[in-house]
């Protein structure tokens, strides 16, 4: 490839290729990690990109590959070949005057430290390097491994020797732990789980899990106040109350569990921080019945500086493993360690949970979130379209958002889907392309809502039983649920008064009829209604929250 003698041509697209990427992630990131320090070269080949270390290298192929094939395919209006490679390598292929002459090009990138400091000034927090001890040490590749173009745009290294496995490092800033949580057991670490939620995971350009922290967590009314918990609870952990998340799947729980791990050992210097789910938690339980015994697995949990256990719903009717849990509960509540769970309904409403485990899971602050609203839907398309392979239209991620049912795992495969079919296509795929491929993952039409679909939405709004529903209760918890499911049954649905009436304890149709009226009248004064679920919600906030709740099944 050339070095001195680019022609005119090469060179404006270099140069649009520079300023598209600076446009995309900002100028004082491109500052950092590109500037006048890492070159671009357009050839025959395709777009080659030279960096000077294999720390940088490695942060820029993890971090921006897409991003920048994606400017490139922009700025040619075609598919280009994206090859990232170490300045050292480019020397190998140069004779010795055009080495000579490459010389005063040669970038120099900032230090690991320098960087560190540079980020640091920029986010105006502090960042803490967690140190990284794993029984596999980080190998090189060897010099003659080759570089091949994998599926999805990342590059597969292939050659002889073991590959190398490089940390990535999280957008917070703060590096990746990979040490066990638990020190208790040769190769055990229950403290590094690793899970898919709504923030971001997996990246089509390969195997990299882009951490989940408070920074990528996308803030909304459907989770403001879980958000809020959690930033207290990692900011003052100690002696801090039980914290318990519930809500449908894909609305950020697990995403909240790790950016709260990982803000107590960065900011608190945590080191036995453990996270996982109830299932792991279990099979560990079993493992040690069987095996080393339950003292071993009595110290790793109940000695833990913090536990956070995910889908504690796994739990419901596993009897000798619910003693063990309350145990091990009431031990970390005694030490005033941070004590965190999540599940998919109030504690109090889970399947085969001994009442005196969800009553400590309740002693604390217990926090819903709702289902993701349209407006959150879209910033996620948003999101994930940054690191699609070609740019989205705005049309296509409102109809998207529209129509995507499910939750945010949902969203993440329909963006995944358009950027393969983009790669298929080698253009933006239209509606009706990603419909007859996305199947159940889009809505086709209105979503035809039964008056079960209502009466769950209600009951998991307000906290309250399909019993207690149906049943003669007159207290304000109660009444006030049952009246605004009337309500909007005969909103949503085509049922009769009466039918409505049969079908919610068997009452009258002019019951019903009272009940439409008295939420039109509670619509125009505001009225606070009552319940198990959120103090103080208003009834057009119920409303949403049910409605929201319709939306996703």
């Amino acid at each position: 490839m050339r070095t001195s003698d680019h022609g005119t041509q090469d060179r404006i697209v270099e140069g649009k290729i520079r300023d598209g990427l600076e446009r995309r992630i900002g100028t004082d990131r491109f500052g950092i990690w590109f500037g006048d320090r890492v070159r671009f070269e357009i050839g025959p080949d395709g777009l080659t990109v030279w960096v000077e270390g294999e720390f940088a290298l490695e942060r820029l192929r993890g971090h921006y590959y897409r991003q920048i094939e994606s400017i490139a395919a922009e700025v040619v209006g075609g598919i280009v070949p994206v090859k990232m490679s170490l300045w050292e390598e480019r020397a190998g292929v140069l004779s010795s005057e055009e080495r000579e002459a490459a010389t005063s090009l040669r970038p120099s990138l900032p230090t690991p430290t320098a960087v560190t400091t540079d980020v640091q000034q920029i986010r105006s927090q502090p960042v803490r390097s967690i140190r990284v001890s794993s029984p596999n040490p980080i190998r090189e590749m060897p010099p003659q491994a080759t570089v091949r173009r994998g599926i999805g745009g990342g590059q597969l290294r292939v050659g002889s020797g073991p590959v190398s496995v490089r940390p990535s490092f999280p957008s917070s800033g703060v590096e990746s732990s990979g040490d066990a949580s638990v020190r208790e057991g040769a190769g055990r670490d229950p403290g590094g789980v690793e899970d898919g939620a709504l923030g971001e995971s997996l990246a089509a350009s390969g195997r990299r899990v882009v951490s989940m922290t408070f920074t990528n967590f996308m803030p909304a009314t459907s989770n403001e106040l879980a958000v809020t918990a959690a930033k207290l609870l990692a900011a003052d952990p100690i002696g801090s109350a039980p914290l318990c998340f519930w809500g449908p799947t894909g609305t950020g729980k697990t995403h909240l569990l790790h950016a709260i791990r990982n803000e107590l050992r960065a900011r608190h210097g945590m080191p036995r921080v453990i996270l996982l789910s109830a299932e792991q938690f279990t099979n560990d339980f079993l493992a040690c019945v069987r095996g080393t015994g339950l003292p071993a697995f009595r110290k790793r949990y109940r000695d833990a500086d913090a536990l956070l256990i995910d889908n504690v719903q796994f739990l419901g009717g596993k009897t000798a493993t619910l003693r063990e849990t309350l145990y091990t509960v009431d031990a970390l509540l005694t030490r005033r360690r941070p004590l965190v769970l999540a599940a998919d309904r109030q504690p109090l409403e889970i399947d085969g949970l001994a009442g005196d485990l969800a009553g400590r899971m309740s002693s604390g602050l217990v926090c819903g979130i709702n289902p993701m609203e349209r407006e959150l839907r879209k910033e996620l398309f948003r999101r994930h379209a940054e690191q699609s392979y070609l740019p989205w239209d705005e049309a296509t991620i409102e109809v998207l958002a529209e129509r995507t049912i499910g939750d945010g795992r949902v969203i993440q495969g329909v963006a995944q889907l358009v950027s393969m079919l983009q790669r298929m296509y080698r253009r933006m795929p239209t509606l009706q392309e990603i419909a007859a491929q996305a199947g159940d993952m889009l809505q086709r039409g209105p979503k035809v809502v039964a008056l079960a679909d209502i009466e769950k939405a209600i009951c998991s709004t307000f906290g309250i039983t399909t019993q207690e529903l149906r049943s003669e209760a007159k207290s304000r918890s109660v009444s006030h649920p049952r009246i605004l499911a009337m309500y909007l049954s005969r909103e949503h649905t085509t049922a009769a008064f009466s039918e409505i009436g049969r079908y919610y304890g068997d009452r009258n149709h002019s019951t019903v009829i009272a009940a439409h009226r008295r939420v039109g009248e509670w619509l125009q004064g505001e009225r606070t209604l009552g319940g198990r679920g959120p103090k103080g919600m208003k009834v057009r906030e119920a409303i949403a929250a049910v409605e929201s709740l319709l939306r996703i099944g």
